[in-house]
C-alpha cells in the first residue's frame, strides 16, 4: 500500500511540472460590436485559456482599403503555427504571430505595438518553428530529474 502511495505521490510531481500555456483565446470580424478582442482583450474577463499546445498565435487580417481597416482577428494556440510575418494580396493583409510565453498574444498582432511590454511585436520575443530555444527543454530535464529519482526510490522499496 505505501508503494503505491508513494508511486503515486512522486507522478503527481512530474504531472505538475508540465504545466500548460496561458493564451488569450478570442475573435473578432468587423461587424462584432464588441471590439476587445482586437483593442483590448486583457478586458475580456473569459479571454484566458489554460492551453495543452506550444504558442500563443494572433492572425490578423486587415483590408488594404481602407487601410487598416481590420477585416477579422483571431488569437488562439496551437502546436503548429506558419511562419511569423506579414503577407498581402490584392485585397488584404494578413499578420501572424507566434510566441511562448503566458499571455503573450495581447497586442495588436500587427507588430508595431510598442507600448505594451508583453505585446507581440517589435520588442517582444517571437518564435518561429524550428529556431531558438525553447522552454521544453527544461521541462525535459525537471521530468527526467523527477523520473530518475522515481525509479530510484521504486526499486529500493522493492528490493
Amino acid at each position: 500500500m505505501s508503494q503505491t502511495c508513494l508511486f503515486l505521490f512522486l507522478s503527481s510531481l512530474l504531472v505538475t511540472a508540465t504545466q500548460g500555456l496561458k493564451c488569450y483565446t478570442c475573435s473578432a470580424t468587423e461587424d462584432d460590436s464588441d471590439t476587445r478582442c482586437a483593442d483590448d482583450v486583457e478586458s475580456m474577463d473569459n479571454a484566458i485559456t489554460d492551453c495543452d499546445k506550444k504558442y500563443c498565435t494572433i492572425n490578423r487580417v486587415d483590408y488594404l482599403d481602407p487601410k487598416g481597416k481590420l477585416a477579422s482577428i483571431n488569437r488562439n494556440c496551437e502546436d503548429k503555427v506558419p511562419a511569423d510575418g506579414i503577407t498581402e494580396d490584392t485585397t488584404f493583409r494578413t499578420y501572424r504571430r507566434s510566441c511562448r510565453k503566458d499571455l503573450c498574444n495581447n497586442g495588436s498582432g500587427k507588430g508595431n505595438n510598442n507600448d505594451q511590454i508583453n505585446a507581440l511585436g517589435d520588442k517582444s520575443l517571437i518564435y518561429a518553428p524550428g529556431t531558438g530555444r525553447s522552454s521544453a527543454i527544461t521541462i525535459y530535464k525537471q521530468n527526467v530529474g523527477l523520473l530518475s529519482v522515481l525509479i530510484i526510490i521504486t526499486k529500493i522499496i522493492m528490493w
